[in-house]
């Protein structure tokens, strides 16, 4: 059975800048690689020029090329047309490509503590509020082992202390045996 894994949009900067091949620290035959749909659309808003210059191409195109070698598929929650907001990206999808919510993901949105970390939150650039896809990231970490660098006060630091598997990635893991190995001893767990 593959060992399912969520990608946080900052994981994608942190294993560019360390040049990672995820094809070969997660092979297709042993992990299955995920990205909510929200954090798909921050990826999508990703500017062709950073905010300090630097060029963004190289990153974009390392995404989009880990994304269809390692067969990284996108997961949404299921929703018709009117449940998305009329001013922002669609981040329901519809029959044949979302999936129903679960009743514990379903709880962990519902939570005050979530709740307040999405309620009133203004939109940042790529259209969607704060902590939106981080909320998505967080509700995947208890069925998923989720990689991302955000150690923040917020959803996903909530879902770590709630039991969710959630990987932070640094240096420092990354001088473990291999990446592969380190996610293999969280899966049995």
């Amino acid at each position: 059975m593959k060992i399912s894994v969520v990608i946080d949009s900052n994981a994608w900067n942190f294993l560019f800048d360390r040049n990672i091949n995820l094809y070969r620290e997660l092979p297709p035959e042993e992990f299955a690689c995920f990205v909510p749909r929200e954090v798909e659309i921050e990826i999508e808003a990703i500017p062709d020029v950073g905010k300090d210059g630097s060029d963004k191409g190289p990153l974009k195109r390392y995404i989009r090329e880990s994304i269809a070698r390692n067969q990284v598929e996108t997961t949404a929650v299921f929703g018709f047309a009117e449940a998305n907001p009329a001013a922002g990206p669609a981040t329901y999808a519809g029959f044949g490509e979302g999936t129903f919510q679960s009743d514990n993901e379903r709880d962990w949105y519902a939570s005050p503590k979530i709740r307040s970390y999405l309620l009133g939150k203004p939109k940042k650039g790529s259209g969607l509020s704060a902590n939106e896809a981080d909320t998505a990231v967080s509700a995947a970490s208890f069925i998923s082992i989720v990689l991302t660098c955000d150690r923040k006060s917020g959803p996903i630091v909530e879902a770590e202390k709630g039991g969710g598997r959630v990987v932070f990635l640094s240096d420092a893991l990354l001088k473990s045996p291999s990446l592969r190995v380190f996610l293999k001893s969280i899966a049995i767990k």
